[in-house]
């Protein structure tokens, strides 16, 4: 039987403690589960730095842990960490037969990365290239005279580490590992195939927005926008000039991804009093915070991602044979609870970006919800270091 293992997930309005064993049909049988709300991020920093090592102690109590396991996995959020991306080559002289020592040779290189007020985290490839030619993210196995690396680093804030490590140890855990939580995402819940040929993963959550460029076995490109579910819920309740909570309840009524009449209409409460306003205007109040806050910045990051493609490639010939831009072949996920958890405003999404975007979900039974994804691609990867899979504990030092 596998060990168990503990999960701190940390979301941008919400800490998840999730404690699972992997069972012999390769589902998580979950232990301990909890979650609070809390005051999140903004920006890379905490909202309120004072307030976090209560958070996560009342999420960890309130699952019923009894510490049982002394390593704390957590998640990272992408708003803490940043991305370099570098090609190495590696002269064998004559054809070899491939195996992990060379692919760890070329983990190892990444431990010459020195960045102020950084760490990293961990090192994966995009794609491998043997003599030249060949390309592929299974190199292991292969024959080859030379082994070009299309590498991919992401940095983690000290800041973030210090503070994240002394409250596991105030609590109980001896050992904490920092998982990237886009980077489990893409590469656990994302298939082979796409990632070959490079997919777009959207993770929108409360107050924090991801979009990652996945490729092969990791991320070619990352960035952050602060918005999410929670600026919504706040423009509707500016809109309507009613509390928080108020609009929060509302939401529940509204499907967004089907053309309203001027008869139809939302209700919702004040006190005791119920009130009424068009159907229509709150769904375009919305519609246009979809398009201006999220599709643009997804449409940007695309255009970005193409410009970057197209610096490198006029400077390398290496990396122009390494890894293509955005084409016909890559598809496009949508994850997170910033989206799916508002009636047809996924499908309202895929319409404005005019392509097709399948929902990212899980694969153990009953917890295969957007809004899980981050907590449960942290126990896929945790389970693996904990398998003795001595390269990606290199991966992840």
């Amino acid at each position: 039987m596998r060990e168990e293992i503990a999960v701190l997930d940390i979301g941008s309005g919400k800490l998840v403690f999730v404690v699972g064993q992997k069972s012999s049909d390769n589902n998580f049988n979950i232990k301990n589960f909890a979650s609070v709300q809390y005051p999140g991020y903004y920006n890379g920093e905490w909202v309120d730095k004072d307030s976090l090592p209560s958070y996560i102690a009342e999420v960890i109590k309130k699952s019923n842990y009894n510490l049982k396991s002394k390593t704390l996995y957590v998640s990272v959020p992408s708003e803490f960490t940043f991305i370099k991306t570098s090609g190495l080559l590696s002269n064998l002289k004559k054809k070899k037969t491939i195996n992990e020592s060379m692919i760890k040779d070329i983990h190892n290189k990444a431990d010459s990365f020195n960045v102020a007020d950084y760490s990293v985290l961990c090192s994966s490839a995009l794609e491998y290239i043997l003599d030249g030619e060949e390309h592929t993210i299974s190199p292991i196995g292969e024959s080859a005279a030379s082994i070009y690396a299309n590498m991919s680093y992401i940095f983690l804030k000290d800041e973030f580490i210090h503070s994240v490590c002394d409250i596991a140890a105030k609590i109980g855990f001896k050992y904490v590992k920092f998982i990237d939580s886009v980077w489990a995402e893409g590469t656990q819940f994302i298939d082979k195939e796409s990632r070959i040929n490079g997919a777009i993963l959207i993770d929108v959550g409360y107050a924090s927005t991801t979009l990652a460029f996945v490729k092969g076995d990791g991320i070619k490109y990352k960035k952050t926008a602060s918005y999410g579910y929670g600026f919504m819920v706040d423009a509707l309740a500016q809109a309507l000039g009613v509390g928080y909570e108020t609009a929060e309840q509302m939401l529940s009524q509204i499907t967004l991804n089907i053309e309203s009449d001027e008869m139809s209409t939302y209700q919702y409460m004040r006190g005791n009093v119920q009130y009424e306003c068009k159907a229509r205007d709150i769904n375009n109040l919305l519609h246009c915070q979809i398009a201006e806050n999220l599709v643009d910045f997804v449409n940007a990051c695309i255009y970005e991602i193409k410009e970057i493609d197209e610096l490198t490639n006029s400077r390398t010939n290496y990396a122009s044979n390494a890894v293509c831009s955005i084409n016909y072949l890559t598809n496009f996920y949508l994850t997170g609870g910033g989206l799916s958890e508002i009636r047809g405003a996924t499908k309202y999404f895929e319409r404005l970006l005019a392509k097709e975007v399948k929902l990212l979900k899980g694969n153990t039974a009953g917890w295969d919800k957007p809004y899980f994804v981050s907590a449960f691609a942290t126990l896929e990867v945790a389970d693996k270091m904990n398998s003795k899979n001595s390269l990606l504990q290199k991966i992840f030092g």
